[in-house]
């Protein structure tokens, strides 16, 4: 059985989180963040305090760079917490999509990094536009800008990666982004209206400027250039693989001139030139027109 298994539920599920891969982690800190803000709200419900006032105030970002500066922490812990239920499940259910599929063609660590510099990128989009239109001081909290990041990324990249969806049969990728982010931006429409107050402005800001990084890093990334990587290098800790070691061992069956070489695995660096056509192949004729072997090659490379 595996040890994993015999110990401790607190030491079990901090095994669980540390061997899983950064979507399932961004799933795991975006449910527990707000299952601690749901208790916090109902501590200072029967507390009759302003705790969770004073909570949300210190954890939502603000598109006031003077008070950015003076909380600069909010920047990332706007991204990962939420206040509906209903909103959390919706970014949840895109974000595992996506992701899932980001993962599979990528790997974990360059979603984490879309996801966290796509949330940086869409505070400071949100800020820059919001100068002209006299809009700073307004707040945003929720993961919805990094998750269409990430969507975004995706999507940009391999455009023509099918999906089914029931009752609708295969979508392409950039079909089911352009639908979402329609729906995401549709808030937009309100400003034709009189009277409606500009607050709303500053999340949709978020959300373009975030969807703007998905787009560029992926456009820059086809063309050779990851402006991800060095958040890729300051996260990637994880110490370089061992050599295989091959021992040269006499078969006592064996003739005594002959020897044969006896390793566990044998894992060859595949070229990036291949790993590039493989992809530039899912770009233009989708996952599955991949061979068994290019599908098990770029599997191999995602958990590198």
């Amino acid at each position: 059985m595996d040890p994993i298994y015999n110990m401790k539920p607190k030491d079990f599920f901090f095994q669980l989180f540390k061997q899983s891969d950064w979507l399932t982690k961004l799933i795991f800190i975006n449910v527990g963040a707000f299952v601690l803000l749901w208790l916090v709200e109902i501590i200072s419900a029967v507390t009759s305090t302003q705790l969770y006032g004073f909570t949300l105030e210190n954890i939502s970002v603000s598109t006031n760079w003077h008070v950015l500066i003076r909380k600069p922490w909010t920047i990332l812990s706007y991204m990962f917490f939420e206040t509906s239920f209903i909103n959390l499940f919706c970014n949840l259910l895109i974000l595992s999509c996506f992701g899932r599929i980001f993962i599979e063609l990528m790997n974990d660590k360059r979603l984490l990094a879309t996801y966290v510099l796509g949330g940086v990128a869409g505070v400071l989009f949100a800020i820059i536009i919001s100068v002209p239109l006299s809009t700073l001081g307004m707040i945003v909290l929720g993961p919805t800008t990094a998750i269409l990041a990430v969507m975004v990324a995706i999507a940009t990249y391999f455009p023509n990666y099918k999906v089914y969806l029931a009752f609708f049969g295969e979508v392409s990728l950039k079909v089911l982004a352009i639908i979402i982010a329609i729906i995401e931006l549709m808030p937009i429409l309100s400003l034709t209206r009189q009277g409606v107050p500009l607050t709303f402005l500053a999340p949709i800001f978020c959300k373009i400027g975030g969807m703007l990084y998905g787009f560029f890093w992926a456009t820059l990334l086809k063309n050779g250039t990851d402006i991800s990587a060095w958040f890729i290098q300051l996260i990637d800790r994880t110490p370089p693989k061992k050599t295989p070691q091959f021992t040269v061992n006499k078969g006592s069956r064996r003739k005594r001139d002959e020897s044969y070489v006896d390793f566990e695995e044998v894992t060859e660096d595949v070229s990036q030139e291949e790993i590039d056509r493989i992809l530039e192949k899912i770009s233009q004729t989708g996952y599955d027109s991949l061979t068994k072997e290019e599908k098990e090659t770029l599997f191999k490379q995602s958990k590198k």
